[in-house]
């Protein structure tokens, strides 16, 4: 071959390194000879770090413990469960997470220092999944709501008789009090069943549905009072509005249900009292924030609903929208979060959860602004990324979130804009990074493992007083907080943000 179409090892390694998939190359003893940058940002492994290192470490039980087994089978048979067959496997990252990944595997076709030589090309498919199983539960709404349209209108009208004969041997016994007391225990069943089958109409859209352009600010503000009664006097009720908030066009009617089942459910998870929060405001998704929450990119409105409650774990926040899940046993019918879905989705908007148990819970719901139809508008305009040269700017910037696909959002929409960003997966790992690095701006969230982002600032306020903190979270969190914890949660940059948020904050802090 040419040399001017060969390449070196510096050129092997950047190609390498320029890959979107995680590439590892192990020896014939299952050892790591070489991690490229993807594979360290999906495992949170830096190269040092694994070089010589079984393979192993990348592995959950059982098949951390057959590895071995299956590569020596292999190389002394042919035989292979693995080599050369791609396929979905658990995988897990340095902080033990696990999460579902894509493996190829290859052999080399000549051994290198009498060795075999295997590579392994890696895909993180967590977001995959989370919108294949976004698609399951659509599909399975729409099966049910197919399914018991029909019934329920026939219940409907079953229980309209019951109720009907209820109401007149009601006024015709009420000097009866025996009687009565059976009458009107009769009337409220079949008043519970009615309620339910409105519920179950929802889902097969035989309910009729007025839609109409308007703000939901207004909304809220209708259904204060009314909210206010509802929630226990242990409950702030607390509105955060944004003053300029756009318009949508949805039913106001199914809205209003929303806002007051998700109440209703905030309520039941603080049996001690607590904050319930309503936030609006306007953000706008480019292509890359849509991508993520599975939406079109464009213009949203958004609305919070956070409380200081007892939290979900992530098992449970995998079924809260499935109808008839329900934690609440006899108290609850399971459809309450099934029929917000069900109108988000309607409307062709988007729900997201942030969630830790006894630190409570957010919701995020994001509703198309209404914009006058015009064949002008182009829809790639608003799919990129911001590219005015005010967002472009210069540092290095730590983003530490226990979420892998947040952390590479960030990276992503900070990288493209001149900053040098590196990434940190809980406290410890960041407080190392900052030993090393000259950090200008630290990026963390709020909730995680081990050390939190309270705790984190605080001892980077104190061992390094020229380091900017900017919390992010979706949670209210309205602990009991210090001074300076204060000013940081004042500050907050609440999840899901925007591209532009985040290149606005960041872009303000490092001039200021």
């Amino acid at each position: 071959m040419s040399e001017k179409f060969s390449l070196n090892e510096d050129d092997l390694r950047n190609i390498l390194d320029g890959m979107v998939d995680g590439v590892i190359t192990i020896n014939d003893k299952g050892e790591i000879i070489s991690f490229n940058k993807s594979a360290e940002t999906i495992f949170g492994y830096n190269l040092k770090e694994v070089i010589g290192q079984s393979v192993n470490i990348l592995m959950p039980e059982p098949e951390s413990s057959h590895h071995d087994e299956y590569l020596k089978q292999h190389i002394t048979t042919g035989v292979s469960h693995i080599i050369g067959i791609g396929r979905d496997v658990i995988a897990k990252r340095k902080n033990g997470e696990l999460f579902p990944m894509r493996l190829s595997v290859v052999e080399s076709s000549s051994k290198i220092q009498g060795e075999r030589r295997f590579i392994g090309s890696c895909l993180d498919i967590t977001l995959y999944k989370e919108q294949e199983e976004q698609l399951r539960r659509s599909l399975k709404m729409d099966a049910l709501g197919k399914l018991i349209g029909g019934v329920a209108h026939d219940y409907n009208n079953m229980l309209g008789v019951i109720l009907g004969y209820a109401e007149i041997i009601e006024d015709q016994y009420k000097k009866d009090p025996d009687l009565i007391k059976y009458i009107t225990e009769i009337r409220h069943a079949g008043e519970r069943g009615r309620d339910l089958t409105n519920s179950l109409l929802s889902y097969s859209r035989k309910r009729s549905i007025s839609k109409d352009v308007i703000l939901i600010n207004d909304v809220l503000n209708d259904n204060e009072r009314m909210l206010s009664k509802i929630l226990t006097a242990q409950i702030e009720l607390e509105m955060q509005m944004d003053g300029e908030l756009w318009t949508v066009y949805v039913d106001k009617g199914c809205l209003e249900d929303v806002i007051l089942n998700m109440s209703i459910n905030a309520m039941h998870a603080m049996p001690e009292g607590g904050n319930l929060k309503f936030r609006t405001s306007n953000i706008q998704l480019s292509f890359v924030d849509a991508q993520v929450l599975n939406i079109k990119a464009g213009d949203y409105v958004k609305l919070s609903i956070s409380d200081t409650g007892i939290g979900m774990t992530k098992d449970v926040i995998s079924h809260i929208f499935e109808p008839f899940f329900t934690t609440k046993d006899e108290k609850g019918t399971g459809l309450g979060l099934s029929q917000v879905y069900s109108f988000v989705e309607k409307e062709k908007g988007t729900i997201r959860v942030y969630s830790e148990p006894g630190k409570g819970t957010s919701f995020s719901i994001f509703l198309p602004r209404y914009q006058i139809q015009s064949n002008d508008t182009d829809e790639n305009e608003q799919q990129e990324l911001p590219k005015s040269k005010e967002y472009d700017g210069s540092g290095k910037i730590l983003v530490v979130d226990d979420e892998l696909a947040l952390r590479e959002l960030s990276q992503m929409i900070l990288t493209s804009h001149g900053y040098e960003v590196f990434v940190a997966a809980d406290g410890k790992h960041a407080l190392s990074i900052i030993e090393n690095e000259n950090i200008n701006l630290v990026l963390t969230d709020v909730i995680m493992p081990d050390m939190d982002g309270y705790e984190l600032a605080h001892i980077i306020h104190y061992k390094y007083p020229d380091i900017r903190v900017q919390l992010c979270s979706g949670f209210a969190d309205v602990r009991g907080l210090t001074v300076t914890d204060e000013t940081l949660h004042d500050n907050m940059l609440h999840k899901p943000f925007s591209s532009k948020d985040l290149l606005q904050r960041v872009n303000k802090l490092l001039k200021n």
